[in-house]
């Protein structure tokens, strides 16, 4: 019997894994404070180290805003990045701007086509759990007619 519960036990995790389990943090309170407070707060481990030293080092011209903090918070912010990032090739930044939505791992899993409507910029919109740091397959609302991979 305990054999069978072991292999059931397995089973389960391989299924979990096997079905897109994407689960994040938590994360520091003024990660969340400072970057949810016009997005939801991106997974660190979805880019290299040297990709969230030029976003953070970006911060006056972040992508159309002014996301200017002070020095002590942006410092803090900045050591969190570096320290849970990526160091994966397929997670770093393929542009100077360093957009988490033009690395080879981002296109290959998204396209490099929004869906109508939508924008990269907000998760949310397709991924339900995304402010519960939930990316799993599970929670995936696609709009109608988007082509999730390829483009």
């Amino acid at each position: 019997m305990k054999r069978v519960w072991m292999v059931g036990v397995v089973w389960v995790f391989a299924l979990s894994v096997w079905a897109g389990e994407h689960r994040y943090g938590p994360y520091p309170k003024l990660y969340g404070q400072e970057c949810a407070s016009c997005h939801v707060v991106y997974p660190p481990e979805l880019m290299t180290a040297a990709g969230w030293r030029q976003v953070m080092q970006q911060l006056g011209k972040h992508y159309g805003s002014d996301a200017s903090l002070d020095a002590g918070p942006q410092a803090e912010i900045s050591a969190f990045l570096e320290r849970q990032a990526s160091r994966r090739a397929k997670h770093a930044p393929t542009e100077a701007s360093a957009r988490l939505s033009r690395s080879n791992w981002f296109v290959h899993e998204h396209g490099q086509t929004p869906p109508p409507k939508v924008s990269f910029a907000h998760c949310e919109a397709c991924h339900t759990g995304a402010e519960q740091m939930d990316y799993s397959e599970r929670g995936l609302r696609l709009p109608a007619g988007y082509r999730q991979r390829g483009d």
